[in-house]
């Protein structure tokens, strides 16, 4: 399935792409999932410090009801993680990860816009996993301007209704939400839009799980991960849990037995990760693997959690 966008020469600029064969819901026999429609957008990341301006991008793609019936409809923001939005990079086109493929069509179909923004190619990088922390220079807390600039375009759309719009990321995707979320940040604090919701798929919590580290998101918070993750440990999510307790604001968080990082990834099987570095036990690495069972729970509290928030 094809991303219909303005083709340009050079890589960042690229025609996308997604791959019909990277999600497959339907029966042997039955008719193929009708392509996903999307656009390029252009964004503009203005960061706090100094002002400096990045020319980003993101993927648009509508909702489907939408595509039938008048607006203005919900709208997801999508974050990537340290891999990229793309599973491979040919001929100047990049083909959506099956992760994402999947995320855009169960959103869209469920009635939501989403955008995905580009934090990594047009920056140059394709990803950000083998990095060292002090190497990335693409942190959580910077991407969070890219979250700002994709909340500054998407409420400027006809078809957005600017009082539903949520958050939703992967891993480091799932770090800048909780970063872009966190109303002691004063440039989150002062934004005239706040997401009405927010979901995170396996966070690094550490940066807020001590009692000394202000935390208190702008949105209700719903945190996915599996309980044997390794790579972003749970318990530090349990220990902003347990913190926020009696907070105005709802954080509510799902552990899945047996269950690893990226275990809403389909079709990756479960492996070990030597490359990581500065996570995991030291010279044990990471393990990373779907799991279809958690992955189908993970997606209804998923769909429940944004109709509750954005729908009633």
């Amino acid at each position: 399935m094809r991303i219909w966008g303005t083709p340009l020469a050079t890589f960042c600029a690229a025609a996308f792409m997604l791959a019909a064969s990277a999600l497959t819901h339907a029966a042997p026999n039955s008719a193929p999932p009708a392509p996903l429609e999307a656009r390029r957008v252009a964004l503009t990341s203005v960061d706090g410090n100094g002002g400096k301006a990045t020319s980003l991008y993101g993927v648009w793609i509508k909702a489907r009801k939408s595509l039938n019936s008048k607006g203005p409809y919900p709208t997801v923001i999508a974050l990537h993680g340290c891999g990229g939005l793309y599973s491979i990079v040919k001929d100047g086109r990049g083909e959506f990860t099956p992760r994402h493929l999947a995320m855009a069509r169960v959103l869209t179909d469920a009635g939501y816009n989403v955008l995905f923004p580009d934090s990594f190619t047009p920056r140059g990088r394709r990803s950000t996993c083998q990095d060292t922390v002090a190497q990335r220079e693409i942190s959580a807390m910077n991407r969070r301007f890219d979250v700002q600039a994709a909340m500054r375009w998407v409420t400027t759309q006809p078809d957005v209704d600017v009082k539903r719009v949520a958050l939703l990321g992967w891993s480091h995707g799932a770090s800048t939400v909780l970063a872009s979320l966190n109303l002691a940040e004063t440039d989150v604090a002062v934004r005239k839009i706040q997401p009405r919701a927010a979901v995170a798929f396996y966070p690094d919590c550490r940066p807020y799980a001590k009692p000394s580290e202000p935390f208190k998101p702008a949105a209700p918070l719903l945190i996915l991960m599996g309980e044997n993750d390794d790579w972003t440990p749970p318990q530090a999510c349990e220990a902003i849990e347990q913190k926020m307790q009696g907070s105005d604001t709802e954080l509510a968080l799902r552990l899945y037995p047996d269950t690893y990082h990226d275990f809403d990834a389909p079709g990756l099987p479960v492996h070990v990760r030597m490359d990581v570095a500065g996570v995991g036990k030291r010279g044990e690495g990471v393990t990373s693997g779907g799991n279809p069972d958690a992955r189908t729970q993970a997606y209804r509290s998923m769909l429940n959690f944004l109709d509750a928030k954005l729908n009633y």
